[in-house]
């Protein structure tokens, strides 16, 4: 039975770019791209601010939170996920984005 993983890898959509890519795995905890997302901060403003592994800054951006969360949902949607996997989907984004919003709120 196909995993998680397995049904929102990349590979199942060929027009998927190598950003969102990267944000999905880091969503998942996997290894999909290079560089490799090691952390994620959403600036006051609500831009999304990537940290690549092995890098010392935020020096990626990658787009509105906005934008992340209308493409996470259109994935969702995509992958024709069952109940269950659309649950646990929406569990670990959150955990994943959360953590960046928190991260930001502590700042303010």
């Amino acid at each position: 039975m196909p995993t998680l993983s397995d049904r929102l890898h990349p590979k199942r959509f060929p027009g998927m770019s190598g950003r969102m890519a990267a944000l999905v795995g880091y969503i998942l905890g996997k290894r999909w791209s290079k560089p490799r997302i090691a952390e994620l901060v959403i600036t006051s403003d609500g831009w999304l601010l990537a940290r690549n592994r092995r890098h010392i800054g935020f020096d990626t951006i990658i787009g509105t939170v906005a934008d992340l969360d209308r493409n996470w949902s259109n994935l969702l949607r995509a992958a024709n996920l069952t109940r269950e996997e659309r649950q646990e989907a929406g569990e670990r984004y959150r955990e994943a984005v959360r953590s960046c919003r928190k991260r930001q709120s502590e700042r303010n």
